[in-house]
């Protein structure tokens, strides 16, 4: 597929996906977040590997020589949208967990509700931060992971404190917390707020006959939210009082 092609998809989607491509950025230079946001539907289409310095240049309007006044290489542009998506991720979760309260349960409802609002939210940037993990360096790989170990340590005391005041029972809150992961993570491939139809490419097509296989449904995001959370509670055995 030639540069033209690949710009016309890439803008295709930006529209699409627009007002949900990044979380708020600060001290971010307008042109720089502007070549954040046509990685993250760059990347999330086509794979990191499948993205070249000129198409992301191209698809913003610059010369390729420009890309390198924001970013020293096309991989330090990819480990900033890890930190932004991990980086805020753990936040918004950790927010939630602090604000619930001295419950557990209330504790693991409301976090497993702000894990899939994030990811159903930002499911590009959801998507790119766990499938171009690999393309890190390991040094860089190494500073992502240990804010993913942060957010499952997290989530791990919670269900730790839950099982020691009896509210729950697990018998291996790791495994527990993985499961939970695992689960929040694909929303961003299939599920996308109602209303939000759009050119037919990778990031669409798939994410609406997904929906579509749920019988008489349509869910939306608090629906969802709401569900998985009530998953996360069987998941560790919550007791009901």
């Amino acid at each position: 597929m030639g540069s033209s092609s690949q710009k016309g998809t890439f803008l295709a989607n930006e529209r699409l996906f627009s007002a949900e491509l990044l979380p708020p950025t600060d001290g971010i230079r307008p042109q720089a977040r502007r070549l954040l946001e046509t990685a993250v539907v760059a990347f999330a289409e086509r794979g990191y590997h499948g993205v070249s310095v000129r198409d992301l240049t191209g698809a913003v309007g610059i010369k390729p020589g420009s890309f390198y006044s924001h970013y020293p290489s096309k991989e330090a542009l990819l480990f900033e949208l890890q930190l932004l998506g991990h980086r805020s991720h753990h936040a918004h979760v950790r927010d939630a967990v602090l604000a619930a309260g001295p419950s557990p349960a209330a504790q693991l409802r409301d976090g497993m509700r702000a894990n899939v609002w994030f990811q159903a939210t930002y499911p590009l940037l959801t998507i790119v931060a766990n499938s171009d993990l690999h393309a890190l360096s390991p040094d860089n790989r190494s500073r992502v992971m240990g804010i993913r170990h942060d957010f499952g340590v997290l989530l791990v005391g919670v269900v730790e404190r839950g099982v020691a005041t009896n509210a729950f029972d697990c018998e291996h809150p790791w495994l527990a917390v993985y499961a939970m992961g695992a689960m929040g993570i694909r929303v961003a491939w299939w599920f996308r707020e109602r209303g939000s139809a759009g050119a037919e490419t990778p990031l669409s097509l798939y994410p609406h006959e997904a929906t579509s296989w749920i019988p008489d449904e349509q869910f939306s995001l608090d629906e969802v939210c709401d569900q998985y959370a009530d998953y996360a509670l069987r998941i560790v055995g919550a007791k009901t009082t």
